[in-house]
Order: C-alpha cells, then structure tokens, then sequence
C-alpha cells in the first residue's frame, strides 16, 4: 500500500523513490525471518489443512450468530470457535509464524516510524515552537 502511494506522490521526480522502494521490499524478502515466514506459511497450509478448515468454519458460524443470537445457541458455537482456534494456534510452525510476522511487523513500524519523523523534522510549518 505505502509502495503505491509514495509511487503515486513521486512519479515525477525520475523513479528515484520506486527504485528506494523496490530495494527496500527486496530488503525485506532477503532477510532469512521472511523467508523462513513463507516457508511456514507453505507447510502450515498443507499440513493443517483440517484445523484451519475447522478454525474458519467454526469463526465464520460464530460471527453470524453474533448477529443473529436468537437464531442460534451462541454459547455452543462460542465453545467451538474457541477449541478451534487454541487447537490451530497450538500447533509449534504456527506459534512460530506469529512470532515471525510479529517481528517483520516491528522492523517495518520502526522504519516507518523513522521515515515519519525524518519528514516531519524536515517540514517548516511556519509555526514557531513553543518554549
């Protein structure tokens, strides 16, 4: 999504900021976390088909009775949902996916972070600060 706004902002200025960004995102497929993460993603699919089957299915009759609470027994399909989800969650690749993500997530909220603060620094807003 940034990729094509900052595609967008900058499409003017020769391709400088796509070539930035293509190298960054190519950072972030090289790093052996995102890879790793790809890799768990493919045997997580495969190998626990049925509990994420059960899992989405299972969410999907839970929220509609959400909706609608006197068309069904909440409490049941509440149950459900839950044993669903702590048995798919429990499962060792997919506790390791979460960890992964998590930690892709940080590296980029910490590179935005400082490119928001890097633009802002640089901005005069014609406003004298406060003392």
């Amino acid at each position: 999504m940034i990729k094509n706004i900052l595609k967008i902002c900058y499409h003017n200025k020769g391709g400088f900021m796509e070539n930035i960004i293509d190298d960054y995102i190519n950072e972030i497929k090289y790093l052996n976390e995102f890879k790793r993460l790809k890799e768990l993603k493919n045997i997580i699919d495969n190998k626990y088909y049925k509990e994420i089957l059960s899992f989405k299915t299972n969410q999907e009759k839970y929220n509609e009775a959400i909706k609608y609470p006197n068309n069904y027994n909440l409490e049941d399909l509440k149950k459900r949902f839950i044993d669903s989800k702590k048995e798919l969650y429990s499962k060792e690749e997919v506790k390791e996916y979460f960890k992964l993500e998590n930690y892709i997530q940080e590296i980029l909220n910490d590179d935005f972070n400082k490119i928001k603060n890097s633009i802002i620094g640089n901005i005069d807003f014609g406003c004298k600060k406060l003392k």
